[in-house]
């Protein structure tokens, strides 16, 4: 439970990694945790969730990220999750 709140505060001051984040966001889906969590979360996995990055059932697809991940479009994705990160509350 520690390791889960000191992921989300990670997330919350921008400081947890993309690969982390995929990890997080598919663990709340899985447990279904997401459902308690702030808008924003469940936006955040929504748009994960249609990328193909992560399944409804928490699986992640490692090898969707890395398709998108080799597209120049994924450089300007984590530098927009970037800056948005800091001011998501």
């Amino acid at each position: 439970m520690k390791d889960l709140i000191y992921k989300i505060q990670r997330f919350e001051d921008g400081t947890l990694d993309f690969e982390d984040q995929i990890v997080l966001f598919a663990h709340l889906i899985e447990t279904g945790k997401i459902a308690h969590l702030q808008g924003v979360y469940q936006r955040m996995a929504t748009e994960w969730m249609n990328m193909g990055f992560i399944m409804h059932d928490g699986t992640i697809d490692w090898d969707a990220i890395k398709q998108y991940s080799e597209e120049e479009e994924y450089e300007e994705f984590l530098r927009e999750e970037k800056s948005h990160a800091r001011y998501r509350y």
